[in-house]
């Protein structure tokens, strides 16, 4: 395995520390990290830069990602574009964020959830998942002629129909070719359980995000395994990082870890004992 880090963890880092981007990137280089993930926009906004950055310290884009409304419009020519660029700069695989629901929606489906049977109904009957389905597909088979595949991950939010693990399983069940990139942290927004979710999905996983969490004395409200959602860098909060981890090794795994932290009060500490916790498994 090996290790990647978000691009805009960078650039926060570099405004808390008053470092620059290329002194970070190299420090991320120095501590074994090899890829960069990064927003599609904020990668076509910066292409001659970050190559050059890239080339310098010996480093990738391990994954781009980017958001969409295929549920109101499921016209792919934008996501197409992604694809391109993701060729370009040599990249295997795409995230695909593709829309959302109504807030009315969204409650009915997740009051399902714990049901794999009740959740396909619903997902099969709505018409904003199905403009989705039909984006993907497209999607995916343009991806499959370039050989760099789409992904799906757990999304942390509340209207989005792939934030749970049976929303998730009907899309890799109904979307031929489709991946799907596990978020380690995003299960917990959701309470669900994330090893169970681990083996629900596990023959679909094709890239992973190193998200752990930290207790928020501040929750309220009855949960079973979302304990807060608070930043925290890899290793450090309460998910269970290293069973999870484990499990990926012994089923084979071998591509990139991504570092994931968002809103960190010192990203560029988070980042080094992120990547240090993540040497063990590389």
């Amino acid at each position: 395995m090996k290790t990647a880090v978000f691009y805009e963890h960078i650039l926060e880092g570099a405004k808390q520390s008053g470092k620059s981007v290329a002194e970070l990137m190299e420090k991320c280089a120095s501590w074994n990290i090899r890829g960069i993930e990064i927003g599609d926009a904020l990668l076509r906004e910066n292409k001659e830069e970050i190559k050059e950055l890239l080339e310098k310290n010996h480093m990738q884009v391990s994954c781009s990602n980017a958001f969409y409304d295929f549920g109101h419009n499921p016209d792919a020519a934008q996501g197409k574009k992604q694809i391109d660029l993701a060729e370009e700069f040599g990249v295997s695989k795409v995230l695909i964020i593709p829309g959302e629901l109504s807030e009315n929606e969204a409650s009915a489906l997740n009051a399902l959830s714990a049901s794999k049977e009740q959740t396909d109904s619903y997902m099969f009957e709505n018409a904003s998942i199905q403009n989705m389905v039909q984006a993907l597909k497209e999607l995916v088979a343009y991806g499959k002629e370039k050989n760099i595949l789409v992904t799906l991950e757990d999304f942390d939010g509340p209207v989005q129909p792939f934030a749970r693990m049976y929303q998730l399983l009907w899309f890799m069940e109904n979307v031929p070719g489709l991946k799907f990139t596990l978020d380690t942290g995003n299960f917990a927004y959701s309470d669900e359980d994330a090893v169970q979710a681990y083996e629900v999905l596990k023959e679909y996983i094709v890239h992973v995000h190193c998200k752990d969490r930290n207790v928020d004395p501040a929750l309220t409200g009855e949960h079973r395994y979302n304990r807060g959602l608070l930043a925290a860098a890899v290793g450090s909060g309460y998910l269970p990082m290293k069973e999870i981890l484990d499990r990926l090794k012994e089923s084979g795994y071998e591509d990139y870890l991504a570092i994931e932290h968002f809103n960190a009060a010192d990203q560029v500490a988070f980042m080094e004992q992120s990547a240090a916790f993540l040497q063990q498994y590389l």
